[in-house]
């Protein structure tokens, strides 16, 4: 198996993914937050 990174450009379009909130028992997906309009995704790096 080789281990593979792609990268999105700026105007790609993410693939669709679903996240469980922290605060509450409910779930998002980048689907269901596309039918309500634009998405901005912004990912940040840190230390636990």
């Amino acid at each position: 198996m080789q281990d593979r990174t792609e990268t999105l450009a700026i105007g790609d379009r993410a693939p669709d993914f679903t996240l469980f909130a922290a605060n509450r028992k409910e779930s998002f997906s980048l689907s269901g937050l596309w039918q309500r309009g634009p998405v901005i995704l912004e990912f940040l790096r840190g230390t636990w």
